[in-house]
């Protein structure tokens, strides 16, 4: 069964990245490297097709900070 995580949004935390841009090599539909070198989610809202969803987990995969997360809106199984 396919995850439905299509209105997941994302948020980069900026203390933590050290602005490898993995994540914008992955994603570059979603996130966006400042003048400080920091990246951010350009696209938060997580309204993304399949292809980017998948870049996007991959980019939340590949982050050696883990700086990137996905925000669980669902209060499903709590």
């Amino acid at each position: 069964m396919l995850e439905d995580m299509s209105a997941t949004p994302v948020r980069v935390d900026a203390g933590l990245c050290e602005g490898h841009a993995l994540c914008i090599q992955l994603a570059p539909e979603v996130f966006d490297l400042s003048d400080d070198e920091v990246a951010s989610a350009a696209r938060t809202d997580g309204q993304w097709d399949q292809d980017t969803w998948d870049n996007v987990k991959s980019a939340v995969d590949a982050c050696p900070r883990q700086a990137i997360s996905l925000l669980n809106t669902s209060t499903k199984g709590q």
